[in-house]
Order: structure tokens, then C-alpha cells, then sequence
């Protein structure tokens, strides 16, 4: 038995561990952006004020960018990039869901390389397994993240959209790593039914991808079913008990295991098809991109990896359908579709009314292979979804 295995961060896990970030960043220097959306809410904020205080009372000044967005842009990172350099920033702190975080992993990057262009960074970090070169570095990033579900907070990737090309690109490198991160279920209390839903899913999405993909080994193995099975019982009751943080701490803590396993093993399909669709329509959550395409992907690939397959689906088990003789594909299709209706995510790309020209150009940006899914197999599973 070979593998290699690699999530080098430090991890700040349980209910109040915000409440230490001052003393947990005081080793990264005395000045930080901390990165964020400027949505609000009386809940987060005062979560938000304890970390602020925490930095203060250690000496830590910080200086608050609150753009982010949804599918966050190169604009959006050039801002916070030129904040970050007139503040003479020591490290990024993210403090939000997935936008906020690749945010403040891109932002690192870019001022610590501060002759970096976008088009040098999309074709030099467009490969999450091909790090070759250690000298790169960026600013450090710490993260604490506010939603469960993007893994974010543990991988070495950052998703910016570039809306000139309707594209979003991610950007892979062991710097983006985060050095710490502070999961605290009690900051995900006050995250609404849809959101929990959507990320929840997202997460889900990252065990089942990490597991089914070839690269996997029998560590990421072990955890990516632990994490689909944690995710598939606690996800349809934590959307109907939003304030249970016991439930909020099992769906984070799948969460922390689904991202360190799609940092070792990789995605599959949905996830480049995800983000083909994202670039056309920005508005449109990530998760949600991932439900679009999933019953069809499950399709495609079950007979390929039938006794993975099987695995999954006697997890999934409560969401099968009636009768017992029924084709593996059209079994893994159908229980999908059960699930996704079960935390009311059964969403279906025929609403967005996709132009022909634009799905061909989907098409078109789906020419690379994936260890399990071929260019080909991408283009059907996209098709077979509208």
C-alpha cells in the first residue's frame, strides 16, 4: 500500500473556539485584513465583535474589507488587494462561507507576488496535483468559517470568476493552504434553511467525489464515508432544527473531513461542470450548480464503479426506490433525486432556460479529462441535465 497525504493546517474545533483567534494569530504578526461579505445580522454580528475584540486585546490590528461577493470576482480580489497593500497587512483572515475564504487565499497570493497577473495565475495554478514549485508563498491566511459545506477553510484552492470570459477558475497551490483554521459550530446557528441546504450539499458533494475518484486511498477512503454518512443522517434534520448546534457540530465536522479528502483525492464531474454553469450565471449558489447535474452523474458513473456505487446507495438506503430489481443506474439516478427532494434541493437546470449557443459553449470548455469521467462523459452528464 502507497499514498501520500497531505492537510498541513492547524484546526481550532468546538462550540466558542472563536473566542481564541487573537491568541492563536498573534504568531502570524500584528496586522490583519480581515475578509468578509457585508451582509449582517444581528446573530453573526455579535459573534463578529468577539473576534475583533480577541484580535485587539492581543495586540492584533486589523484593518475590514466587506465586499466580498457570491462567486467572488478578479475585481473583487483586486480590491482587497490593494487594501491589503496600503495597509501593510501581515495576514489574511477569513471570516464567512467559501467566497470569503477563497477570497482572502487569492488576495495572499496576489500581494505576496505582487507581479502576478490573473492570466499567470489561471495557467500556472490550474492543477491541484501538480505543486511543484516550493518557493512560491503567499500571505498567510487564517480562516473561520461561518458556514459548513465549501471545505474551504482546509484545501488549497480558491474559485474567482472571471465575468470577462465567463469563467470561474480555481487556483491550486499548497500556500493557499490555510496555516490556521477556527470551526465553531455556534457561528452556523443563525445560517437559514436554504443556505444550510445548499452547503450542506456542497460538502456531501466533496465526500462522494473524493471517495469515487481513483486517487483516493484507504485513509481518505475511511474519512469520506464517515462524512457522507454523518452529512446523509444529520443534513435533512439539521434544516428542520436550524438552531441545534449538536446537529451544526456534526455537519461541521463532515464538513472539515469532506474538504481535507477533496484536497487529497480530488473532485469529480460536477464540480468542473458546476463551475462551467457558474460562469454564465453567477447568482446561481454553488451547491445548487452540484444538484443540477448529480443524479445524472450518478447515473453515468455507477456502472464504472458499481461496487462503490453500492457503498453509497446502502448509505443512502431510506431515499431508494421501491422494488428490488431494478438496474444500478437507474437505482443511484432516482435515489439521488429522492435526497436532493428530501432537504428541498430538487432543481433542474431546464429552469434556466439555457440558450443553445451558451450550452454549446458549456460544451465546449468541458475538452479535459478527469480520472473517472472523460471529456465525453462530462458533455452527456451536462446534457443529460437540462
Amino acid at each position: 500500500m502507497e499514498f501520500s497525504f497531505y492537510s498541513p493546517g492547524r484546526i481550532r474545533f468546538g462550540q466558542g473556539a472563536r473566542k481564541e483567534i487573537g491568541k492563536l494569530a498573534k504568531v502570524y504578526g500584528g496586522k490583519c485584513l480581515i475578509v468578509r461579505t457585508s451582509l449582517k445580522n444581528n446573530g453573526r454580528e455579535k459573534y463578529f465583535s468577539e473576534i475583533t475584540n480577541s484580535l485587539s486585546e492581543n495586540g492584533i490590528e486589523y484593518v475590514i474589507f466587506d465586499q466580498v461577493q457570491p462567486n467572488p470576482t478578479i475585481d473583487i480580489v483586486d480590491k482587497a488587494k490593494k487594501n491589503a497593500i496600503e495597509e501593510n497587512v501581515d495576514f489574511v483572515l477569513a471570516f464567512g462561507g467559501g467566497s470569503s475564504i477563497d477570497t482572502a487565499k487569492a488576495v495572499a497570493l496576489m500581494v505576496y507576488n505582487k507581479e502576478y497577473t490573473w492570466e499567470f495565475c489561471f495557467n500556472e495554478f490550474s492543477n491541484p496535483f501538480s505543486d511543484n514549485d516550493e518557493t512560491i508563498q503567499a500571505l498567510p491566511v487564517l480562516a473561520i468559517n461561518t458556514t459548513a459545506g465549501t471545505g474551504s477553510q482546509v484545501t488549497q484552492a480558491a474559485v474567482i470568476t472571471n465575468p470577462l470570459k465567463n469563467e470561474k477558475n480555481t487556483l491550486f497551490h499548497s500556500c493557499l493552504f490555510p496555516r490556521l483554521s477556527i470551526i465553531d459550530p455556534e457561528l452556523m446557528v443563525t445560517v437559514p434553511e436554504k443556505i444550510t441546504a445548499i452547503t450542506g450539499f456542497d460538502a456531501l458533494s466533496h465526500a462522494i467525489e473524493s471517495y469515487f475518484n481513483p486517487k483516493a486511498s484507504m485513509l481518505s477512503t475511511t474519512l469520506s464515508l464517515q462524512a457522507v454518512t454523518l452529512i446523509v443522517k444529520t443534513l435533512p434534520k439539521v434544516i428542520m432544527d436550524l438552531e441545534n448546534v449538536e446537529l451544526r457540530e456534526k455537519i461541521a465536522y463532515a464538513d472539515y473531513l469532506a474538504g481535507i479528502c477533496l484536497s487529497n483525492a480530488g473532485a469529480e464531474a460536477p464540480h468542473p461542470i458546476g463551475e462551467i454553469i457558474n460562469g454564465y450565471y453567477p447568482e446561481i449558489a454553488h451547491g445548487e450548480t452540484l444538484a443540477f447535474v448529480y443524479p445524472s452523474f450518478f447515473k453515468s458513473v455507477s456502472k464504472k464503479i458499481p461496487d462503490k456505487m453500492e457503498v453509497v446507495l446502502q448509505i443512502l438506503k431510506e431515499y431508494a426506490p421501491a422494488g428490488e430489481h431494478q438496474a444500478i443506474d437507474e437505482k443511484a439516478f432516482v435515489t439521488m433525486k429522492n435526497f436532493l427532494k428530501a432537504i428541498d434541493l430538487s432543481v433542474s437546470l431546464t429552469s434556466l432556460a439555457i440558450p443553445e449557443d451558451i450550452v454549446h459553449e458549456m460544451k465546449g470548455k468541458l475538452f479535459f479529462n478527469l480520472p473517472l469521467t472523460d471529456s465525453k462523459g462530462m458533455q452527456e452528464i451536462l446534457i443529460n441535465s437540462l
